[in-house]
């Protein structure tokens, strides 16, 4: 019989260092970066919809994504979303995220080492993260959507996001 403990404060942590590693190109394939991806900053400064503070956007295939959140932070928004399809094997197969006045929602399935589903949402300094098997969390690996209901405690604090999101792509 095998007995689940409560995620450790280390392991949401690091669980919400996934989506950071995804956005800063790991694991990603060279051949497209050129200096010409560097040339022109100037369209990042608006930071309103496409990141939370300092992590850029995912970048990727349009999609919908329609989001609720409750509790610690509340909003609800609908529209444009990514998602991007990795055969590497070392990132997940698909990652989606949603972006809305700050807020980052970012969810990655299971797959090519990977053996939890990832959401966590970003927003006002704040990070927020499903602990592993916890909630409903259903990510296709294909890139065709995800649904989440689940609660995401805060990183360092006892508040909790109710988090209920989907993705169609």
């Amino acid at each position: 019989m095998t007995t689940l403990t409560p995620p450790t404060r280390a392991r949401l942590a690091a669980l919400a260092a996934v989506p950071l590693l995804l956005l800063t190109g790991c694991g990603g394939d060279d051949s497209d970066n050129t200096s010409d991806d560097t040339s022109d900053t100037s369209d990042t400064s608006d930071t309103s919809d496409d990141d939370a503070g300092d992590v850029p956007a995912l970048q990727g295939e349009d999609c919908d994504s329609d989001v609720t959140l409750g509790g610690a932070l509340t909003a609800q928004w609908s529209g444009g979303a990514k998602v991007d399809v990795s055969e590497s094997d070392v990132a997940p197969p698909a990652t989606y995220q949603s972006n809305h006045d700050g807020y980052m929602l970012t969810v990655s399935a299971v797959g090519n080492g990977f053996d939890d589903a990832t959401v966590t949402l970003l927003a006002d300094g704040r990070s927020f993260a499903v602990p592993f098997g916890e909630g409903s969390v259903d990510v296709e690996a294909d890139g065709s959507g995800a649904t989440i209901q689940a609660d995401a405690p805060e990183i360092g604090s006892d508040e909790k996001v109710r988090i209920e999101a989907t993705f169609t792509c």
